[in-house]
């Protein structure tokens, strides 16, 4: 994958000659970023969801934060299709980094937090926070591949009534 990712993203230097902060990304590429995801944070997930009702709540919390989010970075990121080679133009932006670091933050705190059976309700509402931000980070990634998706494909489909406009 990472041998796939650097030659798409070396074509987007070389040949195509784009910005700094542009690369160029795959899209069988970017349906695994969901499925990692999941690999990584999966098991905590689980967990957490399984406690109770409240879990629950709070990860619908978390999925609607991360669709907001996932809008957000596709709206910032997006710069154009490439069907010829089924790949897309993005941008990094400050966005990228700082969900990087909630990742990492997120993921970080859920292996250091155990639950008790008889735990402390600022440790109750910590495990529902970290749950928000779990589901938000899962949810995240499968909505913005999804919304790449759906942006490459009405690009493509308008591309050529575009240009027979002309």
């Amino acid at each position: 994958m990472v041998i796939f990712d650097l030659r798409a993203r070396n074509y987007g230097k070389k040949v195509l000659h784009l910005p700094k902060r542009h690369y160029v990304s795959l899209l069988w590429l970017a349906i695994l970023d969901p499925v990692f995801e999941v690999l990584f944070i999966g098991v905590v997930l689980w967990d957490d969801l399984s406690r109770d009702w409240a879990h629950w709540i709070a990860g619908a919390i978390g999925v609607a934060l991360g669709f907001l989010f996932a809008r957000y970075r596709i709206r910032i990121m997006w710069v154009r299709a490439l069907p010829d080679k089924k790949a897309v133009i993005l941008k990094n932006s400050g966005s990228e980094y700082l969900a990087l670091v909630f990742l990492l933050v997120v993921k970080m705190a859920s292996e250091n937090f155990t639950m008790t059976g008889n735990m402390s309700a600022i440790m109750y509402w910590i495990s529902l926070a970290i749950t928000v931000g779990l589901l938000m980070i899962v949810s995240e990634s499968a909505l913005r591949v999804w919304m790449l998706f759906r942006r490459y494909r009405s690009e493509i489909t308008l591309a050529p009534n575009t240009a027979e406009s002309l």
